[in-house]
């Protein structure tokens, strides 16, 4: 018999703008689980995660978006 592993935390959907053509999208991420791992927003923001996407503007073809958004994680209830 074997232990199910939870395969990431609570997912993340950032809200991207496109520097170029200011068109709005989003992206769904999950983190691996472990110590450390982000586990709301606020957290994300202060972490190294972001900074290692990659975007890229499917219309246009910019590689420079602003993150205007975030949901997800979990909720402290406050």
């Amino acid at each position: 018999m074997g232990l199910a592993v939870p395969a990431a935390v609570a997912p993340f959907t950032l809200h991207l703008r496109c520097d170029n053509c200011m068109r709005e999208s989003t992206r769904d991420i999950k983190l691996p689980v472990g110590e450390g791992i982000p586990r709301d927003p606020d957290e994300l923001i202060g972490s190294a995660f972001l900074g290692d996407l990659k975007f890229n503007c499917r219309p246009c073809g910019s590689v420079i978006a602003q993150l205007v958004g975030i949901e997800g994680g979990y909720s402290y209830g406050y």
